[in-house]
């Protein structure tokens, strides 16, 4: 079988049932040994293991809540919650060990024919096995003679394959599906395998009478005398049963806790893999900032960032700070530097006091690294609390990564440096040989396109990125539901995070990591922030916290880092109305507006919305979207661009019909975005579809998230209004 790496990480990760061609078997994938380790940078690396151990400890704690509202009701176990290798060795309590995971291409996986129930799609009649060896045994005697025991013996009439009704649990095993369940045995209180006898006659053959829509009215009947059997078709998880039963006391029950779900094994709902995407820097990007252990740097590095940098360290505060962290040796050599430098200075000796300034500069940065220093803070105190507050944030929402992700990119990419003979990044008003020929009427033209469609839709900077470094990697999975809480008889259930199965690398056995690397073409824009707060500022959006934008009128960043409030990796927030703020919007209206660049790609590229994905930079009103895709590059947006660059700005200042929608007004009183306007697959959504209105473009209606009734006006329409006024 032959299938992409980006299939191969996803869609065939381990645990995932799947199909050949041709429905020729069920299979379930399972981690090869002989995959290809992956051999990520370090920074990388220390991203990834930063982003499983946040993904997991959000994951943990919710799931370890799920029930702190019910009275009389038992505390989740923790090892219910997540696998027991993120937990300590008492399994009571989070732990995230590095060492626990390898790092591997998603070039080989393993896959075992499940589930293993067999059932004649003539007779119905079922046969279950333990394993798939003895699944092949027992299709070998079929194929010699029929089982049914009112058939004769002549196999040419049967029709064997696999059942395709699994079990699942929310604890992520699950069983292939057959007459024989799990009981709870009172007298012992220990789960027993009961396995199914018709109790009129005896016999253990059953047929699955299939004649239901509804899986949960299928029913069993004997093969031999036809008597219907009376025991509902139900499932126990043997893990959880086994884990819970010394706890039931006599005459209770298991409240569903150990239940499963019956369903199809390629049903959305039997997996969900756990991935992540986030953008690759090199060392000295300032990505290193975000990594663990330098929280004492990251407050400096945001201030930096924004504008707000507090006054340098006296020298009697430098050596103040040093004393008092007991560093004597320090504090020494720092007063040698300050006595050299007088010197050079009093003799005007200008290449002694330029080195003894140099000295000083990288003696005070090591220090400050080292944590002996702590500058003087200028963050006002609602930013520094949510700084502190971070942790909260799931890393792909988190405002000050995203800042710092920003910079590096401005550092890396937007500065359009020549690498491998082709520029980094190219602004659409300043376009380069690749894009059109230099010097020519069609450039002209193309420039002059650019920049008036840029005024007219509100866009500050635009421009390509021609290799736009992405690491996407999969770890884990869950079942029956992709949060870590589920309402289920009447209880609510932890649903726990399963990290893949071990593989065996060298001497040990670990928990594999599919990385991917990509380096594809990417759509750059910066939206134009006097128009953004002119778009905030107006009366019908009602920003409660509208106030910040006067209170620093010429620091966009410093406004949207006070208003930001917490997102957390499910969103649980935008389920439940609440007033609008400067952050909520401002992330509203860029995501919206990338879903909208991205239905313009697809109209122009050949790209499908499937291989297209997105990455927002609020505090810099930025936004990338990119072709997310493991084949070869072909160059479909920079082809856009030279060859369609007039139709597609057509199709974006068009709005009105671009963003009409055929499901009308029902589309537009509940927000404005639905799978006929800007709304994409959830699985490539940055938010799955949340955080997302058509109203936050072209009005005519109000976001569903927000409190109020009035209807706003769109940030297009304040620029074509403003582009209009200026002509």
């Amino acid at each position: 079988m032959s299938r992409s790496q980006a299939q191969i990480a996803m869609s065939y990760a381990p645990g995932q049932h799947f199909t050949f061609e041709g429905a020729a078997g069920a299979c379930q994938a399972m981690p090869s040994p002989n995959a290809t380790p992956a051999r990520p940078e370090q920074t990388t690396k220390v991203q990834i293991e930063m982003r499983i151990d946040e993904a997991a400890r959000a994951w943990f704690d919710k799931a370890m809540a799920c029930r702190q509202n019910e009275a009389n009701v038992p505390a989740p176990l923790p090892e219910f919650c997540v696998d027991v290798s993120l937990l300590d060795t008492s399994r009571t309590q989070y732990s995230f060990r590095p060492t626990a995971f390898v790092y591997l291409k998603p070039d080989r996986m393993g896959y075992l024919p499940r589930p293993t129930t067999l059932i004649c799609s003539e007779c119905g009649l079922i046969e279950a096995t333990a394993n798939p060896k003895q699944m092949g045994q027992r299709l070998s005697e079929l194929s010699e003679a029929c089982a049914h025991p009112k058939r004769p013996n002549d196999p040419s009439n049967c029709s064997w394959g696999q059942l395709d009704v699994i079990f699942a649990h929310w604890s992520g095993s699950w069983k292939p599906a057959s007459p024989n369940m799990t009981v709870y045995d009172q007298a012992t209180r220990r789960p027993i395998k009961r396995y199914a006898i018709c109790g009129k006659c005896g016999s253990r053959q059953f047929v699955l009478n299939k004649d239901q829509v509804a899986l949960s009215n299928w029913s069993f009947s004997c093969a031999n005398c036809g008597t219907k059997n009376p025991d509902p078709w139900v499932e126990k998880c043997d893990e959880t049963l086994g884990r819970i039963a010394s706890n039931i006391g006599p005459g209770g029950n298991i409240v569903g806790e150990a239940s499963m779900e019956k369903i199809n094994y390629a049903a959305s709902s039997a997996y969900f893999v756990k991935s992540d995407t986030f953008i690759t820097f090199p060392e000295g990007s300032g990505i290193e900032a975000l990594e663990p252990g330098q929280a004492r740097l990251l407050a400096g590095v945001i201030e930096r960032l924004v504008g707000l940098e507090g006054p340098p360290l006296s020298d009697a505060e430098v050596a103040a700070q040093l004393l008092s962290k007991e560093r004597k040796a320090e504090e020494k050599e720092f007063d040698e530097i300050l006595q050299g430098l007088k010197l050079a200075t009093d003799s005007k000796n200008q290449v002694v006091a330029d080195l003894m300034l140099k000295m000083r500069a990288e003696r005070l940065a090591n220090w400050q690294q080292a944590g002996w220093l702590q500058r003087n803070a200028a963050l006002p105190l609602d930013i520094i609390l949510k700084l502190r507050a971070r942790h909260e944030w799931t890393g792909k929402y988190d405002p000050f990564r995203l800042l710092v992700e920003h910079s590096a990119l401005a550092k890396t990419k937007l500065r359009g440096e020549i690498v491998a003979g082709r520029a980094s990044y190219v602004d659409f008003t300043n376009p380069d040989e690749w894009l059109v020929p230099p010097n020519s009427p069609q450039r002209a033209t193309m420039v002059e396109n650019a920049d008036e469609a840029m005024r007219f839709l509100g866009v500050r900077r635009a421009g390509l990125i021609s290799k736009f470094d992405l690491c996407k990697f999969s770890f884990g999975y869950s079942r029956v539901e992709n949060t870590p809480k589920i309402l289920k008889h009447g209880r609510m259930m932890p649903v726990r995070l399963n990290l893949f199965p071990k593989v065996q690398t060298a001497q040990e056995s670990r928990h594999p990591v599919y990385v991917l690397e990509q380096s594809n073409e990417a759509f750059y824009f910066q939206l134009d922030e006097v128009l953004v707060r002119s778009w905030l500022s107006q009366p019908e959006l009602g920003c409660t916290d509208a106030s910040l934008l006067t209170d620093y009128p010429d620091n966009f960043a410093a406004a949207l880092l006070s208003s930001a409030q917490i997102m957390s990796g499910y969103l649980e927030e935008h389920d439940r109305k609440s007033d609008p703020t400067i952050y909520k919007m401002t992330y509203a209206l860029l995501h919206s507006y990338a879903h909208y660049i991205m239905q313009g790609i697809q109209q122009f590229s050949g790209l499908d919305l499937g291989s297209i994905g997105e990455y927002l930079f609020p505090a810099d009103l930025g936004f990338v979207v990119y072709r997310n895709g493991m084949t070869l590059d072909l160059g479909d947006l920079s082809a856009l661009w030279r060859n369609h660059h007039e139709a597609f700005l057509s199709y974006l200042r068009n709005f009105p019909t671009s963003l009409g929608c055929n499901l009308g007004n029902l589309c537009m009183t509940k927000g404005g975005a639905c799978p006929d306007c800007i709304m994409i697959p959830e699985v490539i959504c940055l938010t799955a579809n949340k955080y997302l209105s058509r109203s936050t473009l072209i009005g005519r209606g109000r976001p569903d998230f927000i409190v109020g009734e009035e209807r706003i006006k769109g940030y297009l329409q304040v620029a074509l209004e403003n582009a209009r006024a200026a002509q």
